[in-house]
């Protein structure tokens, strides 16, 4: 008997991830930038069920759902985990997803999660698998731009290495940008650990790979987070 497929669409700012499931496994995941492939990416596969989570409002949504069998995550979706957050509905369903990931992937235990793509997000599931916040700051692409659009002479550098001590222009840029994002993940990190001594680290993100390997505490890097927790979601609201 054929096995029945899941998928998931993941919008974000910038790309659309898709994963196709066999219950929870998940046996491929793809990036687009069209609207148009991801279409021709669910009509290849047809799923039995699909999730689609978009920051971008709409858009995607309305592209495809003349196919049939969506789910939309939105605020009126059941979802596994519990919330302390005190604007539930305005949470982005990026993070809802990431949480759930760690939820998925580490239930009842202290999850602290970075997802560093546009923006550079963290969130903290504690062991009653609840959602209690977190906080949203400016991603590296975006802290580069700034620095290029609101000055004069500073150029727009792309993401790279940096020296604790910039010994140039371009230099002390990516000190300031690359040291300064790691810095305020230690400096998370660091704080809740003192909350939650045994809690788990858990780095995505297209961006994930640039701090995977410089920050001090030991994570997780799951570059599939956020799809994992849409399954799960899909998974809870289908079966």
């Amino acid at each position: 008997m054929k096995q029945k497929l899941n998928m998931v669409v993941d919008v974000g700012n910038t790309f659309i991830k898709t994963g196709t499931f066999i219950a929870d496994k998940l046996i491929a995941a793809h990036t687009f930038s069209s609207i148009e492939d991801v279409r021709a990416k669910i009509l290849q596969e047809s799923p039995e069920n699909i999730l689609v989570s978009s920051v971008r409002g709409d858009e995607v949504w309305g592209a495809i759902k003349d196919i049939g069998r969506l789910h939309k995550l939105d605020a009126a979706t059941e979802l596994p985990i519990a919330f302390d957050y005190e604007t539930r509905q305005t949470l982005g369903t990026d993070r809802i997803a990431a949480a759930v990931g760690a939820y998925t992937l580490f239930p009842g235990q202290v999850n602290l999660f970075f997802d560093m793509g546009t923006c550079l997000t963290h969130g903290l599931l504690d062991q009653t698998n609840t959602f209690l916040g977190g906080s949203i700051s400016p991603g590296v692409e975006m802290r580069l731009k700034a620095l290029a659009h609101y000055t004069a002479k500073l150029p727009l550098l792309s993401p790279n290495d940096a020296e604790l001590t910039g010994k140039s222009t371009s230099g002390s840029i990516l000190s300031g940008v690359m040291n300064g994002i790691l810095f305020e993940m230690e400096g998370f990190i660091q704080a809740y650990r003192n909350k939650y001594p045994a809690m788990n680290v858990l780095l995505t993100g297209g961006n994930a790979s640039l701090f995977e390997k410089r920050l001090k505490e030991p994570i997780f890097a799951i570059a599939e987070l956020n799809l994992i927790g849409l399954n799960r979601i899909l998974t809870h609201n289908v079966y």
